[in-house]
């Protein structure tokens, strides 16, 4: 099936140089880099004088991508609430994002397909929704889908009512019914079928799932007091599912569980008995994932996850907020163990975010893509092949000694060395990672050298290569992240550059993403326009990065945006009722305001804002921001207490909210 993809969005390469000149696509601020971005795709369909849908009008890259699907999508919005009622159709919700792998696959089969478009255009009515632009709606649907099926995912297929309310869900459907799978066209006509003979049957699915997930949104109904063991209990579960052997949590597919790795190493600083264990944990998973093909060995940075237990065989595509979190974790690290090696991995995955991640503005863009164009397969493409080497192709671009070494450090081998194939797309292919032979040993002086100027010679020769898609929308929260990381590394590691790209970001933030007739945050901004109302996370992702930039400079404008973001972030977000935050605003198209203390792809929202309150109490001397700490802790109990390992980000504060109040910061007296 992955040989068979061949997006349209990706095809016409050889426009690139004409719509650089005309500025369709944009150089980064690495002159021998250029962004592939979603303006290509929009200028091929053009020329090919192709009709556009309603989506064409959106900003998000992802919208984007199918302006030009034959099927007539709607964003989500009140326009397709209505026709849904007047025409008496189904809502037919899709769901993903612009740099998701099966969701390029799912719009070559199915939403580029005549006869599907032909379906939903008839018997519903089509939406589709960036979850990066709004997270609020995507954790409603997935609830609903991972309460029918178990697991989640994106592409995301939900189907509603005219409430808005799920009667199916699932994920990724191949156009037509196969062994292993029922097939788009034929949930589609079943279910046209049934809204015809048996609609009161659908609502009474849908009644149902919605109050099973709106009754599991809530943790903050369990209030009161957190067991005084909740830590210790929560490292017990955390090293019951560490992997001994290969470093990280669980089997495959193996994510960073960032948010386990900052509390082990909370307690590795610690004086408690289990810090040595704890140190063991984080420094042997931080230490796996660099090694292996998670990381990018020849540009830096990672990749979101791997799909084996082993970290070698990643998913490819790379996430700002993936940047970020483990940016922080290899600097709180390096705080513990100051080895160079950390040090250096932590710059080498700044450095690829500032060089091909970098608004020229100051902001940072979303991601890029796990697929791009293959070199032997002009027009098609394939995961990874921007990443991918065949040992040919490494041995050609380097000299004798450099190749032999690379070969033996990396596990080049002549077939491939990528043995975790079930698609066939990865025949004859090698991704770097470090041999088993030199994750003890290490290299020599003459050796790292030789490394080093392998590395830059790969790097310029797959410059040459096809870029994979950049999602070029700039999400308030994972630049928040970024922040805070920059702010972090340039701290820990006396590194100016650091700080004053965290500074030009926060500016960036501050001069296009804040409304300051209202004082509200927007959710995004891309093509300079900014928009969709910032949730729980953007406010608290922001904030935090503002407090750790003041901690650096003690420019009093950093804290005094911090403060009065966490004051818009209290009336927008705040449950008086329950002493917790919502993590999202009051949408009445949406159907529940989730608020969690559990950690999920990303560490909780609520967790970050208690660690950016207590910072403030503890900067300002105001004790009214460590009461509103201590009652969000509080109306978490319930779920703390049931499953600690699931709230580790949360689990980091509660030490600091029961240290003894320090003396505010002599600057703000």
């Amino acid at each position: 099936m992955i040989n068979r993809i061949s997006l349209s969005v990706w095809l016409y390469s050889g426009l690139s140089a004409l719509l650089i000149q005309t500025g369709v696509l944009a150089a980064s601020p690495d002159s021998d880099l250029v962004q592939n971005t979603v303006e290509l795709y929009l200028q091929t369909q053009r020329i090919a004088g192709k009709k556009p849908n309603r989506l064409i009008h959106e900003s998000s890259p992802y919208l984007l991508q199918h302006a030009y699907n034959p099927v007539q999508w709607y964003p989500w919005g009140d326009e397709a609430f209505a026709r849904a009622r007047q025409q008496n159709r189904p809502v037919f919700l899709s769901i993903g994002y612009s740099t998701c792998y099966w969701c390029h696959v799912m719009a070559h089969e199915s939403f580029e397909n005549d006869a599907i478009a032909a379906i939903l255009n008839e018997h519903f009515i089509a939406i589709k929704l960036d979850r990066e632009e709004r997270p609020d709606i995507d954790a409603v649907y997935m609830a609903a889908t991972q309460l029918i099926n178990g697991y989640g995912g994106w592409p995301m297929t939900v189907l509603l009512n005219h409430d808005l309310e799920p009667f199916h869900a699932g994920v990724y459907y191949p156009p037509e019914t196969t062994d292993d799978s029922i097939g788009l066209t034929e949930i589609l006509l079943k279910v046209a079928d049934l809204w015809r003979q048996n609609r009161p049957r659908l609502d009474r699915v849908a009644a149902q799932i919605t109050t099973q997930i709106k009754a599991a949104a809530d943790e903050s109904m369990a209030g009161g007091t957190i067991d005084p063991e909740a830590q210790r209990r929560a490292f017990e579960q955390i090293d019951a599912m560490y992997d001994s052997e290969y470093g990280g949590f669980g089997g495959a597919p193996k994510f960073p569980r960032v948010e386990k790795l900052v509390f082990l190493l909370e307690v590795a600083a610690s004086d408690d008995e289990r810090a040595k264990r704890a140190l063991t944990i984080a420094r042997e998973t931080l230490v796996a994932m660099l090694q292996g093909g998670l990381y990018d060995q020849v540009g830096g940075g990672f990749h979101r996850y791997a799909v084996d237990a082993q970290w070698q065989v990643p998913h490819f595509e790379k996430m700002l907020y993936t940047q970020a979190l483990v940016s922080l974790a290899y600097t709180r690290l390096y705080r513990i163990d100051p080895d160079p090696v950390y040090r250096d991995v932590v710059t080498a995955t700044l450095d690829f975010v500032l060089r091909e991640m970098r608004d020229p503005n100051g902001g940072f863009f979303s991601a890029l893509d796990a697929s791009s164009e293959r070199l032997d397969q002009s027009g098609s493409k394939a995961e990874g092949a921007y990443y991918l080497w065949s040992a040919n192709q490494l041995q050609s671009e380097l000299d004798k000694a450099e190749w032999v070494l690379v070969r033996d450090y990396y596990g080049i081998e002549p077939n491939g060395n990528i043995h975790s194939d079930p698609h066939g797309a990865f025949k004859g292919l090698n991704i770097l990672h470090l041999s088993e032979g030199f994750r003890e040993s290490g290299l020599d002086e003459k050796q790292s050298v030789l490394i080093s100027r392998a590395r830059k010679k790969l790097y310029q020769a797959r410059l040459k290569r096809p870029r994979p898609h950049l999602d070029d929308k700039i999400i308030t929260a994972w630049n928040g992240m970024m922040i805070a990381a920059l702010a972090a590394a340039a701290a820990e590691f006396d590194e100016e550059r650091y700080l004053e790209a965290a500074q030009q970001a926060a500016a960036f933030i501050r001069d296009h993403l804040v409304d300051h007739q209202s004082g509200r945050l927007y959710r995004r901004v891309r093509d300079g326009e900014a928009g969709i109302e910032a949730t729980l996370a953007d406010y608290a992702w922001t904030v935090n990065g503002l407090l750790a930039l003041y901690k650096n400079t003690s420019r009093r404008s950093w804290l005094k945006l911090a403060q009065q973001l966490t004051e818009q972030q209290l009336r927008s977000f705040y449950d008086d009722e329950s002493g917790s935050f919502f993590e999202s605003g009051n949408d009445r198209n949406v159907l529940f305001r989730s608020r969690s203390a559990y950690d999920g792809a990303l560490p909780a929202p609520n967790a970050i804002a208690v660690e950016n309150l207590l910072l403030l109490s503890d900067l300002t001397g105001d004790k009214r921001w460590r009461q509103t700490a201590s009652e969000t802790l509080s109306a978490f109990a319930g779920s703390i207490n049931s499953n600690p390992a699931r709230a580790s980000w949360m689990l980091t504060q509660i030490n600091h909210a029961t240290d003894q109040e320090r003396s505010p910061n002599e600057n703000q007296q």
